[in-house]
């Protein structure tokens, strides 16, 4: 097993640009250190689970290196190619076929041809995830203009971070692998049960977050504590709700003792003592537009939109003043995407508002 598991390390750095005697000397370490444990009488699974399995290590130990490229045959060609290739499909589906909305899409093949043929050359795992944008892109236009499913179309870009996680899996342990994507789901989650008209009682899918990474935590007394005190809260809370109907924001009673553990364990920190005054009172100032809003005028499905008052404020406040610009990007994106999608039921552009986030770091840094 050590065998295979030193050699496996060494044809991983064979991948990259790096002397031989640092790989010899990684594989010399990691021969030492296996051997360590062997000497202890821990068993071979057990060994690869403390030193990491060569997959999950290897980004690590070759950090600064360059990946050895291995060209793409007639990868450079095929680039120069597809524009005339793009012009003459679309101009057959237009004047043959009258296609000339979608068949626009075609000249998607310029773009993901280039990422293709770039990527391939040093095999990277995020292939994928760079041509997710695309794959997602033309998903979203079907389901819109020939469905019109522009809403929860929108949906089908959660791909894109899904599949970033997705392929940084050998860098994670299982559970932190599930915790990482338990977001998106909550997300397609919240939008079914919505679309069945349970908007008021699906956000708890949200608390599987919440759940899950409690998971991770060491003293079983406080996983279990944890996990009961979520699981009496979505009770109690859905009790009250259909027992009392229009009173849902009182069932958020029901959530009270997960906060009071959560200070008694000190893993919810509540004090402003140490916080700068400028803080405190955007914090006040985020609770109360909150409540305000969803009290006063029921607004609870966008009243979240002013607790990004805390980042921005942060932004600004902290970062350098040439970087804010880029920093506040994607929560102005944000904000103007679900504004238009919520309020004014114009998700099929809304999404558009993403844009904004590339734009702006490429006009910034020309």
């Amino acid at each position: 097993m050590k065998d295979n598991y030193l050699k496996e390390l060494r044809e991983l750095l064979n991948n990259y640009k790096m002397d031989e005697a640092e790989k010899d000397e990684i594989i010399n370490d990691y021969n030492d250190m296996y051997k360590g444990y062997q000497g202890k009488n821990i068993n071979d699974e057990e060994i690869i689970t403390k030193l990491g399995s060569p997959k999950s290590i290897i980004r690590e130990l070759t950090e600064g290196f360059k990946k050895i490229e291995k060209p793409f045959p007639g990868g450079e060609k095929l680039i120069a190619l597809t524009p005339f290739i793009s012009t003459i499909i679309f101009f057959i589906l237009g004047f043959g076929f009258d296609l000339w909305h979608p068949g626009w899409i075609v000249f998607t093949i310029i773009p993901v041809t280039a990422i293709i043929v770039n990527m391939w050359k040093t095999r990277d795992e995020q292939m994928t995830t760079a041509l997710a944008p695309f794959f997602a892109t033309i998903l979203f236009l079907y389901l819109g203009f020939y469905h019109n499913l522009w809403h929860p179309g929108w949906v089908v870009f959660i791909i894109i971070p899904v599949l970033g996680v997705w392929n940084s899996r050998r860098t994670l342990t299982n559970l932190d692998l599930i915790v990482s994507l338990s977001p998106f789901l909550a997300v397609i989650s919240y939008i079914v049960l919505g679309l069945k008209g349970y908007w008021i009682e699906g956000w708890l899918v949200f608390l599987i977050i919440p759940m899950l990474g409690v998971l991770n935590e060491k003293n079983k007394f406080k996983l279990i504590a944890w996990e009961l005190l979520f699981s009496i809260g979505i009770i109690g809370y859905l009790y009250y709700g259909n027992l009392y109907p229009n009173t849902w924001e009182y069932g958020l009673l029901a959530f009270i003792p997960v906060i009071i553990f959560g200070i008694i364990t000190g893993n919810i920190f509540i004090g402003f003592k140490d916080i700068p005054r400028g803080y405190q009172n955007i914090i006040a100032i985020s609770v109360v537009a909150f409540l305000l809003l969803g009290f006063s005028f029921n607004e609870w499905g966008s009243a979240w939109l002013v607790f990004l008052i805390l980042p921005v404020y942060a932004i600004r406040k902290e970062a350098p003043r040439k970087d804010q610009i880029i920093a506040l990007s994607p929560f102005v994106a944000l904000v103007i995407f679900f504004i238009l999608g919520h309020c004014f039921e114009l998700w099929e552009y809304s999404w558009m508002a993403f844009l904004l986030i590339p734009i702006v770091a490429i006009i910034k840094n020309k």
